[in-house]
């Protein structure tokens, strides 16, 4: 079935200006954890409503949940009337829309969905950001210092992970009920300081292709039926965005690799874990939009001045860029804010808005509540392109935009989502 109640709702969350504002109360992929810790052990309400599991039963000893990064709903609408996934979906399960949290960034979602936080709460919310115990620009995911090709360069410098990353997870209540834990994820990202905080609550399970990934999530749901014992088994596939970033989300290229992840979920994972009755709930982070790397607009080309308006860390350099080329936050000298405001508004016209970033935290962009580190990270003004466009700091081999396909904005592209659920 499709369910047309979360249709309806992300479609009320679109305002006249275009933007999708996340549902955090509602249909959004900020309350998954909620809805999973509540199929396995049943001791909290989900925040997320029911009818995404349609007629299927609510409770489960095994469930499975595949994330596709930017496996947008621009990906699935098309798909409805023909691919056999979505119509196995349509006839055995649900298909509904999600919003994503804002910023639609794959660090916002992936730190968000193991801590049951929002950005707001996480402290998390893009590629790079700020990070006040060091006064540099950070790239989370990698657990490195912005601009650098090597991951770990915090570690190398004497930086713990437990210092920067969210200490709760909703797995552990999960562990802690008896559910096995498992994440299987690329190789070269399974073992890496993000999920390897989760070390004690979790499985790590590294894969080399997506076949191999399913292969394995498909050998942990047989052992546990077998075993008949509860498991939750989260599988990240990372090829959908990296094709889309380099071709555009609308390119053949990117068409054939999210129509291959589909048919693969369909022809090698669904006919092993046929009778299991584990729960399958695939979704994903975000969406993309396609943008022309030739079009950007480089601020600290269009602004000659541009550093005098910035902090700068301890290193010396600005405070830029934090966030990326669809939502570029600046941390600007407070005194200087309006200044910069209107200096960089004008320089960029109608290409782009330029905004104080609390308008964006009182609107609840990022969620309720936002914390002291969440602030304390956040750069003060924000830039948010119109669609199809792109703005940065140009830095030769360092920062520069070079994809066909982005997210960090709050257009349908990027901030409308699915959640696919079958019963296997």
């Amino acid at each position: 079935m499709l369910n047309e109640r979360a249709l309806h709702a992300v479609a009320s969350a679109r305002q006249q200006n275009g933007d999708v504002h996340p549902l955090y109360a509602s249909y959004c992929f900020r309350n998954l954890p909620s809805l999973i810790r509540f199929v396995l052990l049943g001791d909290t309400q989900p925040a997320m409503p029911l009818d995404v599991l349609g007629e299927l039963p609510q409770r489960h000893q095994i469930v499975l949940t595949i994330l596709f990064d930017a496996l947008g709903w621009q990906h699935i609408e098309p798909r409805l009337a023909a691919h056999p996934l979505l119509q196995r979906a349509l006839r055995e399960g649900v298909i509904s829309k999600l919003t994503a949290m804002f910023p639609s960034t794959t660090t916002a979602h992936l730190i968000g969905f193991f801590s049951d936080l929002p950005p707001a709460q996480s402290g998390f919310y893009e590629w790079f950001q700020y990070e006040p115990q060091l006064n540099r620009i950070i790239t989370p995911l990698y657990f490195s210092y912005a601009g650098d090709r090597e991951r770990g360069t915090l570690g190398k410098n004497g930086v713990q992970p437990e210092s920067i990353y969210p200490q709760q997870s909703f797995l552990q209540p999960l562990h802690a009920g008896g559910v096995s834990n498992y994440l299987v994820q690329p190789a070269w990202y399974a073992q890496g300081p993000v999920t390897a905080l989760l070390k004690p609550v979790a499985t790590l399970v590294g894969y080399r292709t997506l076949a191999d990934g399913l292969a394995q999530a498909a050998r942990l749901i047989a052992k546990h039926r077998a075993e008949g014992t509860p498991a939750f088994i989260w599988l990240y596939a990372d090829g959908v965005d990296d094709v889309a970033h380099n071709y555009g989300p609308s390119a053949d290229s990117t068409q054939a690799e999210v129509e291959a992840a589909l048919a693969q979920v369909e022809h090698v994972l669904m006919p092993r874990i046929r009778g299991s009755g584990a729960l399958v709930l695939l979704t994903a982070d975000h969406g993309q939009i396609d943008v022309n790397p030739k079009r950007t607009y480089y601020l600290n080309q269009l602004v000659p001045d541009f550093e005098s308006y910035l902090l700068r860390g301890s290193d010396g350099r600005p405070l830029a860029p934090a966030g990326s080329p669809r939502d570029l936050f600046l941390h600007v000298k407070p005194d200087l804010l309006e200044a910069a405001r209107d200096r960089f508004a004008e320089a960029l016209g109608n290409a782009a808005r330029v905004l104080p970033t609390r308008t964006l935290i009182e609107a609840g962009l990022f969620g309720p509540e936002p914390t002291t580190v969440f602030l304390e990270r956040v750069g003060n003004l924000v830039v948010l392109p119109a669609p199809g466009e792109t703005v940065y700091i140009f830095e030769k081999d360092r920062f520069e935009q070079k994809y066909y396909g982005h997210h960090g904005g709050l257009s349908p592209q990027e901030m409308e989502i699915p959640l696919i659920a079958l019963l296997a």
